[in-house]
């Protein structure tokens, strides 16, 4: 028998092929809690606006990002070759979001024999050991209609030019897939709240101001305050840049910004800098200062475009969404 196996990323793509023998492995690797991911007409439209948006955004060069997920698309359209599909995904926000993805696909092309499975997993796959990814390819599920469903109702939610109707999602019954309620409360924390911070922009600059930390530790640290780690360093650094580099900076003392990979010292340097709030940094975390009137807002949120002129927000103590409008 031969599976197709789709997963997250290369991390687990690769202990899997290690432990699966036999299988095919098709790693998805798209960020898509980042940048646009709005409403086409094909699947082959949104690949195009992820392979620019990532190239534009530092992920590497366009012709290998292109090659990568056009090869991923083709992949998938050639799911049907194989005996059974086995979708590989953690509970975090960014495998969620792959997961509706690849399930919204599966929807519109059935397979006649039903040989579709699902692990869901409730820790990192790339951290397991290799005896314990056994245990859980004993535990792949057929994915149900009502899953299929979900995620296909789910993931036009989350391309809508508002997010009204992911915002919804938590009135309705997501227990189908049952880690998609924490992701859709995690993706609407990434809206700015109140003060114009998301939450991971919270979180970075608190830890700032509590104790003495580098970049590196900075990141690691935001890591553990997330019940479900999401966020990669490629992010992660992206976020950073922008709050130390603004015309009015909220975080001073990250030298060789932004981030030069290619560069060893420069890299270091960064990695080395001691941080620490501005005043202005200190006034918005604590709620005297809106951090978005002070910078152009000019964000993809799935398939909302957050600018100033349609800005919504977040309430996390209230969790509700608060309109562009208000």
């Amino acid at each position: 028998m031969t599976d197709l196996v789709i997963t997250n990323g290369d991390a687990a793509g690769e202990l899997l092929r290690r432990t699966l023998p036999g299988a095919e492995v098709l790693p998805w690797r798209d960020v898509l809690h980042e940048g646009p991911v709005p409403l086409t007409a094909t699947q082959e439209d949104l690949t195009v606006a992820r392979v620019e948006y990532l190239a534009g955004a530092g992920g590497g060069e366009i012709g290998a990002i292109e090659f990568e997920l056009t090869s991923r698309d083709r992949g998938l359209a050639m799911s049907s070759k194989f005996d059974r599909v086995v979708l590989w995904f953690e509970h975090d926000l960014y495998d969620q979001l792959q997961l509706l993805q690849v399930l919204d696909w599966f929807a519109a092309n059935p397979r006649a024999d039903g040989a579709l499975f699902l692990v869901q997993a409730e820790d990192y796959l790339g951290r397991q050991e290799p005896e314990a990814i056994a245990g859980l390819a004993a535990m792949a599920k057929p994915v149900s209609q009502a899953q299929l469903d979900l995620a296909k109702h789910a993931w036009a939610a989350f391309r809508q030019p508002t997010p009204e109707a992911w915002a919804k999602l938590l009135d309705e019954d997501t227990s189908a897939l049952p880690y998609l309620r924490p992701a859709v409360i995690r993706m609407l924390e990434e809206l700015p709240g109140t003060d114009g911070l998301s939450r991971t922009e919270r979180q970075m600059l608190a830890i700032v101001e509590s104790q003495s930390v580098t970049a590196l530790a900075l990141f690691i640290a935001v890591q553990k305050m997330e019940d479900a780690e999401f966020m990669g360093d490629w992010s992660f650094w992206r976020l950073l840049d922008q709050l130390a580099l603004a015309e009015e900076p909220l975080i001073a003392g990250l030298e060789a910004a932004p981030l030069q990979r290619a560069d060893p010292e420069l890299a270091k340097a960064y990695l080395t800098s001691p941080l620490n709030l501005t005043s202005f940094g200190r006034a918005v975390l604590a709620g005297g200062a809106d951090w978005v009137r002070h910078h152009d807002v000019d964000r993809w949120w799935g398939g909302t475009h957050l600018t100033e002129d349609a800005l919504w927000r977040w309430d996390q103590a209230a969790e509700k969404l608060i309109p562009a409008s208000a």
